[in-house]
């Protein structure tokens, strides 16, 4: 309720406001008594973000007009009757289709049935083009007075919530290493677990999708910098550190007792290399809580976020890191065939400390804002060119040329 309450209230009363406005305009200009079409088309027209909006607006339009216009051609040679309910339908699917009327496409149908149940009357048939054509503009004028927020937020918080499930396993797996030794069948449990994570960023991705969506034609963009930049590259950072940590449990896993299966069941011999690993990760995952923090700050922040915090867990991460090499090169003359294992492990938390890099997501933070600069700089010239040549035609018309005498 904190965190989505208020979002809520205010898009149902939008969507209250557009269904009461449409039908009560409705009432004063067609003859139904209930003209409950134009709230219905209100209700569908005021979406998410205003591009959606007017492809819906243009959508809904053609599909109800191509609908009423099937029913009214084809009732006026017969009347209603299982073959005839079937030829209106097919004819309207298939005009739906040939228009590409996307997820309107059934509406045409359900138009052209509802003037063919009413003997296809001409009365009918212009009420419910108006009624359309009413919510579609009340809807329209809706999302122009109140636009819709961005989504922006919402997709800060969805990498906030991907960055968070990974950490709780990284908490999870450094819990579980300080207690002792860990079975083979543990270790893998944990590797599942991340592919799980690592393949479910699908809706994160949308979010992302939807919130550059919402800032198009949107007024309340106007005059802020975009961050979904930013958290694009944010969410891909994070899905690259997935990736790495795959690797880092996938040697955790095989190093889970001897190569020929004799020996104790566990993860790593020695329970000060254990210690270590489980320091490690509990240090790696308070970083990359912290970084999907700082990611989510991208999209409520307009200036630089404060990364100091995230630098000095890295930093720990590092000093960790440095520790653990320490440890596997204590016994490495012995234990040669383990060098591909521990090698995989520590390449893998050196390539998530590289997507973690504070310095090299400012770096590529501050080249992004600097070529957004540059577009609008070149759009704001190419907008004054076109003023100063208006002004120059308008103030002064271009003189006719002069007649020449004849000789």
């Amino acid at each position: 309720m904190r965190e989505r309450g208020p979002e809520s209230l205010g898009r149902a009363a939008r969507l209250t406001t557009a269904a009461v406005a449409s039908y009560l305009a409705a009432v004063a200009l067609v003859a139904d008594h209930r003209p409950v079409t134009a709230p219905l088309t209100a209700l569908l027209i005021v979406q998410v973000t205003l591009v959606g909006t007017f492809t819906d607006t243009v959508r809904r339009i053609l599909s109800v007009v191509a609908g009423v216009g099937v029913a009214v051609v084809i009732s006026s040679f017969v009347g209603f009757s299982w073959w005839s309910l079937g030829a209106i339908v097919g004819v309207a699917i298939l005009l739906g289709q040939a228009l590409n009327l996307g997820p309107h496409l059934l509406e045409v149908p359900i138009s052209a049935m509802l003037i063919l149940a009413a003997g296809g009357s001409n009365v009918l048939a212009k009420d419910r083009i108006a009624e359309t054509l009413v919510g579609a503009a009340v809807g329209l004028f809706i999302n122009l007075v109140v636009p819709p927020s961005t989504r922006t937020a919402s997709a800060g918080a969805a990498i906030e919530s991907f960055s968070d499930s990974v950490a709780d396993l990284l908490a999870r797996a450094s819990a579980r290493l300080g207690e002792g030794a860990v079975p083979r069948d543990e270790a893998r449990s944990w590797l599942a677990e991340l592919r799980t994570l690592s393949q479910s960023t699908r809706p994160v991705d949308l979010a992302l999708t939807e919130a550059h969506r919402s800032r198009r034609l949107n007024p309340r963009a106007v005059g802020t910098s975009d961050p979904v930049p930013d958290l694009r590259s944010g969410l891909d950072a994070l899905e690259h550190c997935a990736v790495a940590l795959r690797a880092v449990f996938r040697s955790i896993a095989d190093a889970a007792g001897p190569p020929d299966g004799d020996g104790p069941d566990e993860v790593l011999t020695g329970s000060e290399l254990r210690h270590a690993l489980a320091t490690l990760f509990g240090d790696l995952g308070r970083a990359i809580a912290g970084f999907g923090d700082l990611a989510r700050t991208y999209a409520h922040t307009a200036g630089d976020p404060e990364t100091a915090e995230l630098g000095a867990a890295l930093d720990t991460v590092r000093r960790d890191r440095a520790r653990l090499n320490e440890l596997l090169m204590v016994n490495a003359l012995d234990d040669r065939d383990r060098w591909p294992v521990h090698g995989s492990l520590l390449s893998g938390i050196d390539r998530v400390l590289a997507e973690l890099d504070v310095d090299d997501h400012a770096r590529e933070r501050e080249v992004r804002r600097q070529e957004a600069a540059a577009r609008r700089r070149r759009g704001s010239y190419a907008a004054e060119r076109l003023r100063s040549s208006t002004r120059r035609a308008v103030g002064n018309p271009p003189i006719a040329p002069r007649r020449r005498r004849p000789d």
